[in-house]
């Protein structure tokens, strides 16, 4: 029998900010998974709830998004215990940390020295391994889905299984290949999961695309450019590939952090679902590096993608000023946009202000579901594939959101053991093995 205790530092109730701590009840350590910020209206970081370095054994980080991982130097200035990811994650880890201290370094608890030190005390794993933490504890590494290099963590503490999924998707894309859920296990004690859309349901991502080349095609036959921000990590690389096999032959410019994060993800082919194709659509774009390229190229019709995705500065607020004056252009949005940012006050408004300055679009405006998470219907398959004994937590959440999926889990499949933790809330789950 073990008793765990369980934390839940950010991420309880909300998007984002994802951090957990799970020790034995009986140990004064314990692991945490992932430690992430989010970033206010101002652009200063939302920080987790706090954690002492000295009281964890063992990090495991389950990809590089800053919501994920942007508090994790904080950690690095004493007693820094070791962290678990790919390569691929803690390469684009490190890019990550150095352009939030870009973004909001003046409000971050940490510098380009504890940015050094979580990278040398990274211990990298991948994929299929089984990995000894400490004296009867043990980590398995499964594909997530989610990210190139995303990982879910399976730890057994004591004989009691706790399966962290970070941010997952089951469905496969042109990007990667679905989360590997026949690698794990039936008889989890403990799932703490990511539940970003548990109201939605995403449509066909055949439909998603042939509607997008769609909308490209019109734009650029019309003479006019196309503006594509995007997530540095994840979003810029599918929308690459998407552009590419569809046949896109018109120039393909890329900007900003993604060119530096789609040459890492390269180094790592073994991760993606069709490595070639990504090479291919990678070499077909041009990769913009001076000013002087960035102001010669909106003067023919062209089609940018670049950072940020949710228009948070970046080189796409550049393009975004010249190309959004005029009605023969279009931006098209192809993520989630969080409430309090550009991208949000451009969709619901049609203006916006980035940098004290009031942008009003004239450009045709696009919104499209490229999503990396599980849906709805994905997020009921997943809880499904676990016993009915399983205790499943549901983070990375809207509440409100979260309460209602929770009814229709009762009412639909008769599943009553899901639970929506709150922002420091403490859990003690005794397990019987």
């Amino acid at each position: 029998m073990t008793d765990l205790m369980i934390k839940v530092l950010g991420g309880g109730g909300e998007v984002g900010r994802m951090a957990i701590f799970v020790k034995d009840a009986n140990s004064d350590k314990g692991f945490l998974f992932d430690y992430g910020v989010n970033f206010d209206e101002s652009d200063r970081p939302v920080m987790p709830g706090h954690v002492r370095p000295r009281d964890i054994t063992a990090v495991f980080l389950s990809h590089a998004h800053l919501d994920h991982c942007g508090a994790l130097p904080s950690l690095y200035v004493s007693s820094p215990p070791p962290v678990y990811a790919t390569p691929l994650t803690l390469e684009l880890a490190d890019i990550m940390f150095k352009d939030a201290i870009k973004l909001s370094g003046y409000y971050l608890p940490y510098e380009d020295e504890e940015i050094k030190a979580v990278l040398d005390h990274a211990i990298p794993v991948t994929y299929g391994e089984d990995v000894d933490i400490s004296r009867d504890v043990r980590a398995t590494i499964i594909n997530a889905g989610h990210v190139p290099g995303s990982m879910l963590t399976l730890l057994e503490i004591n004989g009691a299984r706790v399966l962290f999924t970070g941010d997952f998707n089951l469905s496969s894309s042109n990007l990667l290949r679905g989360a590997d859920i026949n690698n794990v296990p039936k008889d989890v004690d403990v799932v703490i999961m990511e539940g970003t859309y548990v109201t939605n349901t995403h449509p066909p991502r055949e439909e998603v695309e042939r509607e997008f080349i769609r909308v490209i095609k019109e734009t650029i036959e019309n003479g006019g450019s196309v503006l594509i921000p995007v997530l540095t990590i994840g979003r810029a690389q599918e929308i690459l590939i998407t552009l590419y096999k569809n046949g896109i032959d018109y120039p393909v410019i890329i900007d900003g952090l993604a060119r530096v994060a789609n040459q890492i993800v390269a180094k790592y082919p073994h991760y993606l679902a069709n490595p070639e194709l990504y090479l291919k659509a990678v070499e077909n774009s041009l990769e913009v590096t001076t000013d002087y390229q960035r102001r010669s190229l909106t003067k023919e019709p062209v089609i940018i993608v670049s950072p940020a995705g949710m228009l948070k500065g970046g080189a796409a607020v550049y393009y975004l000023k010249k190309l959004g004056r005029d009605r023969k252009n279009a931006v098209i949005l192809p993520s989630y946009q969080a409430p309090d940012t550009p991208g949000f006050e451009l969709l619901t408004r049609g203006r916006t202000f980035i940098d004290k300055t009031e942008i009003v679009l004239e450009a045709k405006l696009y919104w499209f579901d490229f999503s990396s998470h599980s849906g709805r219907a994905e997020l009921e398959a997943f809880i499904n594939h676990f016993s009915p004994d399983t205790k499943v937590l549901l983070v990375h959440t809207e509440a409100i959101k979260a309460l209602q999926f929770l009814e229709r889990l009762k009412a639909k499949y008769g599943i009553d053991n899901v639970h929506v933790p709150t922002n420091d809330e403490a859990l003690l789950i005794r397990i019987n093995r």
